[in-house]
């Protein structure tokens, strides 16, 4: 402390600059130092809302079992897929009241726009069938729904009229809607198991095209095989596009395999954006991550798909 040439007032030395370097310093090794730990605590509270959000839609499955007596089809004589059915018991009355079951060919017939191109959605009507995002179906490590901008709405693969709707003509084509359809579609990150439609009726899964399946139909066991799973999407023009499900859609096929996390171009098949594990709820409700993606061999994946190949496992590591 020195001296003040005024009297009464006393004067303080400031930081020199080397010390406000110094600090400013210390201040960038501690944020290093707290950035990853504050991003593995951010991961955790999305894995563990993405899992729950899991949860919810095995509890409409059996709950939509327990009025009915079996699960709802994996894809209808329109297209249309198991979540439709479950929008009651996911608190979305208004949607499904809303939605038009009965479409002609295929459900986006009624339930979207025509594709034209635009990006606008011509009005009226105030909202479309299929229009409206739900919370329950969003993952928060995937980008946010406006973000995506094809969307897919069907997977036709296998024998028409036995895998998925005669009127379609062609197989072995995911089908997405173009604008402005693709953009008031509702997203969803997670999607219905379909299973393998070529090793038999044993590898196809808890949702197949107007199956009616009961849970003790499921013969390798409820607690062995997948029920929905993670569809966080991704890229297939190198970035230009990016595409995920529709909660309109039918489930998906498995024969694509299993993507590893993160990854940015697999549009095709379930995949998630955790780290190292793509969560699913399983046919009896319970949500188990499935943990290291890339060594999962197909013969396991196929396993866990199919509700009666008489192979019963479970794979968690």
């Amino acid at each position: 402390m020195s001296r003040s040439p005024f009297p009464g007032r006393i004067s303080r030395r400031g930081f020199t600059l080397i010390e406000l370097l110094v600090v400013i310093a210390i201040i960038a090794i501690l944020i290093g130092l707290l950035l990853p730990a504050v991003q593995k605590v951010r991961e955790a509270a999305a894995r563990s809302s993405c899992q729950n959000n899991l949860k919810q839609l095995g509890l409409a499955a059996h709950n939509y079992a327990s009025a009915n007596n079996y699960l709802p089809p994996g894809m209808d004589a329109g297209g249309g897929g198991p979540i439709i059915y479950l929008l009651p018991y996911l608190e979305q009355q208004n949607l499904f009241t809303g939605f038009n079951l009965s479409s002609t060919p295929f459900w986006w017939s009624q339930n979207r726009p025509p594709s034209t191109g635009s990006t606008s959605p011509p009005r009226p009507p105030a909202r479309y069938g299929a229009e409206g995002e739900i919370k329950t179906l969003q993952c928060p490590s995937n980008p946010p729904p406006a973000s995506y901008n094809w969307v897919f709405m069907d997977s036709f693969y296998g024998t028409p009229g036995t895998d998925y709707p005669t009127a379609q003509g062609t197989s072995n084509t995911h089908v997405y809607s173009g604008n402005p359809g693709s953009v008031i579609l509702g997203r969803s990150n997670y999607v219905g198991v379909a299973g393998d439609w070529r090793y038999g009726a044993g590898y196809k899964g808890v949702f197949t095209f107007q199956s009616k399946l009961s849970l003790v139909g499921i013969t390798d066991g409820t607690s062995n095989t997948v029920m929905f799973g993670e569809w966080s999407g991704g890229s297939f023009d190198g970035g230009k596009t990016i595409s995920t499900w529709t909660w309109g859609g039918g489930a998906a096929f498995t024969a694509f395999g299993l993507c590893n996390t993160g990854s940015k171009s697999c549009w095709y098949t379930f995949n998630s954006n955790h780290t190292n594990v793509v969560n699913f709820v399983y046919s009896d409700g319970s949500v188990r991550p499935l943990k290291n993606p890339a060594g999962l061999d197909f013969p396991t994946w196929a396993a866990i798909c199919g509700k009666s190949d008489g192979v019963v496992l479970s794979y968690d590591n």
